[in-house]
Parts: C-alpha cells; sequence; structure tokens
C-alpha cells in the first residue's frame, strides 16, 4: 500500500511502499511470556525490518505486553517505522536496567515514525521513592524513556525528519522522554501522564538537538513538562497543555564545562494549569561560561501558577552550589510577551550580575497577578566608540531598528520636492526631507539623495542618512543614495555602504551597492548585533567586503548576491574587542563572487577574548578568477597590530562548504587556518571543484587545527586528503 508519512508538515511529503512486520507473538507474546522471550521477538522483528530495502513498520496489534530493556538500533536500509496499537510495559524490577540506560531506546536512524495510538507504561511506582536526583545530585537508576532518539550517545546521526505522533507515555520512572543529538524532529498529538509526586519524571527532555517540534500535547507529571537543556537550537513548542508540573523551562544550564549555546526557544499559544512553575530560564551559580539567546515566549495562559515568569540565575536547589559566585552563564533577547492568568505569587527577574541579562523585555495582556519587568542594557561603552571606530559616514546607518518589512500598498506618497528640495545635486535638502519624513513617517523616499562633500558635516550624526526606532517600515523607489565618498577614501577611515545594528527581521532585496576597487574600507554591507537579517537579489561592488558580519549577528540569510570587485563575503573580525556576543547561524547560499581578493571566510584575531561562532554555512557558490575562495583564519592580524604568539579564543564550530566551483587566481584555494587554543569543530567540505588559473602549477590546500569532514569532490585535495 502507498501511504504519505508526513502528510502536509514541513518537512515536505514522502509517500514509500509500506512492507508491515507484525510483532504479534499470539498469546506468548503477551503478559504471561518470559521477559526475555518477548524482548527477543521484538529485536528479531525491529533486525527483519531494518533490513528491507523497501521503508518498512514494526507493528505492535493491541494487546499488552511486557517487554525490555531494548534497544532499536539502525542504520536501517530504508525509512522506518515503529507503530504500537496495544500497551508496552516496562519491567518494575529496576536490576533489569543495569546495562542500559533506557526502556525504549531508538538510535542511529535516518528516517522514523512512531505512532499508532498505544502506550508506553514505565511503571514507574516502583523507581520514584528510591532516588532523589535533586537532593544528591547524580541518579542512581537509569533512564526509562520511550525516546526517539538515545541516551548520552554521543555520535548519532539523526538528521533526516523523525516524527512521533498519537502515542501515550505513562508512569516513567524518570524522563518520559529524552531528546539527545537529533535533527529535525516532531512530536504531535502526544500524551504523558504521571502523577505530581512522581519524581524527576521530566516529561520531554532534550539537548544538543536542533530542529524540534513540539505541538498539540498534553503533559502531567512530577517535574518539568518541557525542560530544554544545552545545545538546544531552533526549537518550537505550540499548543502544549501542561499541568500537573514544574512548567516549562529552559536550562538548568551551567553545572558542566563546555555546554553548547542554547539558541532559538520559541514558546507559544501554552497553557500551564496548576504547576508549581511557570515558564522560566534558569542557570547555576558559579558556572562555566556559556550563552542562552534567543528565547521567546508568547501567548500563554497560566491558571493558577506559582511563579509564571522567571528567569532564575542564582538556581541552586538544596544547597549545592557556590551561590555567592555569579553564573557566567550569559542570557540575552528573551521575550515574553501576551502572558495572562491567574498566580499567587509574583513575577521574578533574577539575572546573574557577572553577566546580566541583555535585552529582556516583558509585555502582558491581563495579569491577576504582580509583574515585576526590567529591560537591561550594557551600561558601558564598547570600547569601538572609546577608540574613535564608530562608523561616522556610513551611508545608511539603520540603529535599532526593530522591524518587520513590508510592501507599503495604498499610502500616501510624500515627494520631497513639495517640501522645498531641489535636485539640483548641489542644494542641501537635510530640512525639506526631515520635514517631509515627519509628514509622512516611514513612507518610501522616491527622489536621488546626494549627500554633502564636506565631512565635517557629519560630527553630529554616526551616518549620513539614520533611521531609528522603527517597528514596520519599507525603504524603496528605484532612487541613488551617492555618498559622494571620494574625499574621504584616501583618509582610510572604516565607511561601509550600509551599517545595520540592533535589528531585527529585515530584509534588503534587489539593492545595488557600487563603488571602485580602490575605495577603501567600503564595506557594502556591514551587520552586527542583529537577528533576521536577509540579503536577496542583490548586486555588489565596492573596495571592501561585500558583506561583513560582526559579533552578535544571528539568523543572517545571504542568497543570489553578486559580489565584486570586492573582498568577499566575510564572517568577522571577531574577537578584536571583549563582551563580543555571538555569531549564529549564516547562511550563504547561490551566490557568484568574481575578481575579489577573498571567497568566503571566517576571520578572528590572535590573542583575543572569549567569543563564538557557530552554524556557518557556504553552499552552492560560483567563483570566477577568486583569490583566496575558503579560507578560515584565525591568525587575522592586518598590519602586525597584535600578537601572533598568542592563540585566538574565538571558538569556531559547525561550519561548512558545499558545492562551491569555479576558478581561483591563488594557487592556496582552501586555507583552513584555526586556532590551536580552540581547534574548529565539526567543519565540512563537500564537492570543492576549485581548478587555477595560473601559468604554473594547481590549487592547493592548507590545514592547520581541524579535522574536517569530507566528502565528494575534493579539487583541491584537502585536509586528511592532501596528507
Amino acid at each position: 500500500m502507498r501511504q504519505s508519512i508526513w502528510g502536509g508538515g514541513k518537512v515536505g511529503v514522502v509517500a514509500w511502499q509500506l512492507e508491515v512486520v507484525e510483532a504479534v507473538f499470539g498469546d506468548g507474546g503477551r503478559v504471561g511470556q518470559s521477559l526475555e522471550g518477548v524482548s527477543r521477538a521484538f529485536m528479531s522483528a525491529w533486525k527483519v525490518a531494518c533490513t528491507c530495502t523497501d521503508p518498512s513498520t514494526v507493528v505492535v496489534s493491541g494487546g499488552t505486553y511486557v517487554v525490555g530493556p531494548v534497544q532499536f538500533q539502525g542504520p536501517c536500509r530504508a525509512p522506518m517505522g515503529f507503530r504500537v496499537q496495544g500497551t508496552l510495559k516496562a519491567p518494575t524490577d529496576l536490576n533489569r536496567f543495569e546495562l542500559q540506560d533506557g526502556w525504549v531506546i531508538f538510535q542511529d536512524i535516518d528516517i522514523l515514525i512512531i505512532s499508532g495510538g498505544g502506550t508506553f507504561d514505565g511503571q514507574g511506582h516502583t523507581a520514584w521513592g528510591q532516588n532523589n536526583c535533586a537532593r544528591t545530585g547524580t541518579c542512581n537508576l537509569l533512564l526509562v524513556v520511550c525516546s526517539p532518539c538515545p541516551k548520552l550517545i554521543t555520535y548519532v546521526s539523526l538528521r533526516s525528519p523523525i516524527r512521533l505522533f498519537n502515542t501515550t507515555s505513562l508512569n516513567s520512572k524518570l524522563f518520559h522522554m529524552d531528546i539527545l543529538n537529533c535533527w529535525n524532529m516532531t512530536l504531535q498529538y502526544v500524551t504523558i501522564n504521571a502523577t505530581g509526586d512522581s519524581l524527576n519524571t521530566d516529561g520531554i527532555h532534550m539537548g544538543r538537538s536542533t530542529g524540534v517540534n513540539i505541538s498539540d500535547a498534553i503533559i502531567k507529571t512530577g517535574d518539568d513538562s518541557l525542560s530544554i537543556g544545552d545545545g538546544s537550537q531552533h526549537i518550537n513548542v505550540e499548543k502544549v497543555t501542561c499541568g500537573p508540573g514544574h512548567g516549562i523551562s529552559v536550562g538548568r544550564l551551567g553545572k558542566y564545562h563546555n555546554e553548547e549555546p542554547v539558541v532559538g526557544v520559541t514558546v507559544k499559544n501554552c497553557t500551564l494549569i496548576n504547576t508549581m512553575n511557570g515558564i522560566r530560564v534558569k542557570t547555576w551559580p558559579d558556572s562555566p561560561a556559556s550563552v542562552a539567546t534567543d528565547l521567546h515566549f508568547e501567548d500563554i495562559i497560566m491558571n493558577n501558577v506559582g511563579n509564571p515568569i522567571l528567569i532564575n540565575q542564582e538556581y541552586c536547589p538544596y544547597d549545592q552550589c557556590q551561590a555567592k559566585v555569579p553564573s557566567q552563564v550569559k542570557i540575552s533577547d528573551v521575550s515574553f510577551q501576551g502572558i495572562c492568568g491567574m498566580s499567587g505569587t509574583q513575577v521574578a527577574v533574577v539575572c546573574s550580575r557577572g553577566v546580566p541579562c541583555q535585552t529582556y523585555k516583558s509585555v502582558s495582556k491581563e495579569w491577576g497577578f504582580t509583574i515585576v519587568a526590567y529591560r537591561f542594557y550594557q551600561t558601558k561603552k564598547r570600547e569601538t566608540e572609546n577608540i574613535g571606530m564608530k562608523l561616522n559616514i556610513a551611508a545608511i546607518s539603520l540603529l535599532l531598528l526593530l522591524t518587520s518589512v513590508a510592501e507599503v500598498s495604498g499610502d500616501t506618497y510624500f515627494d520631497v520636492t513639495k517640501y522645498g528640495a531641489q535636485a539640483d545635486g548641489k542644494t542641501d535638502i537635510s530640512q525639506a526631507l526631515l520635514t517631509a519624513w515627519e509628514a509622512a513617517c516611514a513612507s518610501p523616499i522616491a527622489s536621488t539623495v546626494r549627500a554633502p562633500v564636506d565631512t565635517s558635516r557629519f560630527k553630529p550624526q554616526a551616518g549620513w542618512v539614520a533611521f531609528q526606532h522603527l517597528d514596520q517600515f519599507t525603504l524603496s523607489g528605484y532612487g541613488v543614495f551617492d555618498g559622494q565618498g571620494q574625499s574621504v577614501w584616501v583618509k582610510n577611515v572604516p565607511e561601509p555602504n550600509i551599517a545595520t545594528s540592533f535589528l531585527s527581521n529585515i530584509t534588503f532585496f534587489q539593492v545595488a551597492i557600487t563603488a571602485p576597487e580602490d575605495s577603501q574600507n567600503t564595506d557594502g554591507i556591514h551587520i552586527g548585533r542583529s537577528r533576521g537579517v536577509n540579503i536577496t537579489h542583490s548586486t555588489i561592488q565596492t573596495g571592501d567586503d561585500c558583506v561583513s558580519i560582526g559579533d552578535g549577528s544571528e539568523q543572517i540569510d545571504i542568497t543570489k548576491v553578486n559580489c565584486g570587485p570586492g573582498h568577499g563575503i566575510s564572517v568577522g573580525s571577531l574577537g578584536l574587542y571583549k563582551n563580543e556576543a555571538p555569531v549564529i547561524g549564516i547562511r550563504v547560499k547561490n551566490c557568484t563572487l568574481s575578481d575579489t581578493t577573498n571567497g568566503v571566510r571566517v576571520k578572528t584575531y590572535p590573542s583575543s577574548p572569549q567569543g563564538t561562532a557557530t552554524e556557518m554555512h557556504f553552499h552552492d557558490i560560483v567563483m570566477n578568477n577568486v583569490s583566496n575562495p575558503i579560507i578560515i583564519d584565525q591568525e587575522y592580524c592586518p598590519h602586525n597590530q597584535c600578537n601572533l604568539q598568542v592563540p585566538s579564543r574565538v571558538k569556531l564550530s559547525n561550519i561548512s562548504f558545499k558545492n562551491i566551483r569555479g576558478t581561483t587566481s591563488t594557487e592556496l584555494a582552501v586555507n583552513l587556518v584555526c586556532s590551536k587554543g580552540a581547534p574548529c569543530q565539526k567543519v565540512e567540505l563537500g564537492n570543492i571543484d576549485l581548478k587555477y588559473t595560473g601559468p604554473e602549477g594547481t590549487a592547493s590546500s592548507q590545514c592547520k587545527n581541524v579535522e574536517a569532514t569530507l566528502w565528494g569532490t575534493q579539487q583541491p585535495k584537502t585536509c586528511a586528503q592532501a596528507a
């Protein structure tokens, strides 16, 4: 039979031939048969299905089966399903779990569906009273999970769609579901049920996972309904009813060394009932340095909830920590919006005095309790301001612009010439332009604008044309901003054409930037401390980086950009200043670089403060006569301004270069120079095809302090291949 395994979900529709392997063993397979016999029968059915070349499903028909612990191991030769229509019961003998830290485990499977409307019964009553992880700090009982992903497996290739739906978990001994090292996973119509006194029975716990979506679920348990651990990225929780339990929690973070950043958690349209806590972010004091950012809680209903909103960076249950030493987990970009309901306790926001929360916003709809909200900003000026590195003559400086760009339709247009502006290329139209702006308030500018040649005119303002503090804004009209920059290029001061700082959700579409290649320091578009920036269908010709991406940039998408001349597309330079914010989620795709000094690169200063740059992906790039097409340079030191003897402390990870082809004007085509103090992690190169255009020799590569994953074409031979 033909069956669609994904329906109309986000990951697409996959239709496949379903081969059913029945896991029904007659009366002997149900309650009463030896546990070992049932478990072996389950494993045998799985092995048969796993070796099939057609997508296959193990079906557990109606009835009750005592089984486990069992581990369903991949990889399998085709997509797999596990359909439970009856009830699976875990053994009550805790000694059965000595050799496996889970009850039902699925491991190393590319495409997996768990469904059927059945129940996983952990029979946890025997375990709840025998261990208290919170008081002891350790859990002697092994995890009991009905989990789509394994527990404590370091290398698990789960990068394809995984779906769990229409499933019930009952009375787990510890976490009901544990998601670790998973990618692209959906949990829908899941029911989790345990009593309020079931200790340490988190409903769904996740860590080191990306792209987890949970919706239309009911979770009743004795601990967190959802707990989100380190390394969780792009997590979406929607339409979940929670309670009793401890609420929805990010953390606890900072207990262990080398925890990975938490980035992009959205909890929306959820209801919490009779929970001990509501929505919270918690970190240990006296913690190693780490990051949690881009956390958003929206449209939440609280019914008789204690502590509805919590940021607690002094989380220290049972005095297990050094509370006098502040947490080093940096929390930023947190919002609570549209939260209403009833509670007997106040909202609590307790941030670290060592690393104060940044950009925290709370907007309530209707409160039955007192809201105590704070907005945290960095109180000290950045060092860039103190040493004259402000972008004083940026052509367009978009500052603190929280915007959702949309096309303006049906609005009145305000022509600046009607307010006294003369388009003669000489007369200063500043007053006319401001008057028209005040009248229109965010309407497009439909005229050609020229900046004054006299650079002294810019002293009071960090930029030529600046837009600030706008919620919805469109700039269009096919006009020209002429910066007349010839007078300053020889002075060697940094002047990007477009500078974006502290923005959210901005799109650059069909933008043309033009300057000669000898125009020094004229980055086309510079991005910093901004999130959700999209640059597409644009042409950039300039004398420096076509696009430069500074610290604090998150979720940046650059597609279909033609770059050159110039210095290519660059992440960095990073690590020059203290307190730089992490760079997370850079995607450069379907771009063409022509006659540029560099191609795509990541650069950091040596002897730098600690920093992080992760999830940077450069795919489907065409190089036309480009020097240095692929670069990671953690010894970046222009004009000998730094100490090369001390390695960079900016940690680079999760970087991929895929489908990059064309010609290189330098023999060294792939140059990966990572820090010996913080070697690059998870670097991937696939289908690299670069031909050297010089008179002699062939393209070559260099790799230092990096172990790269290689696949497909490798021209030049890279890293391990070159060795």
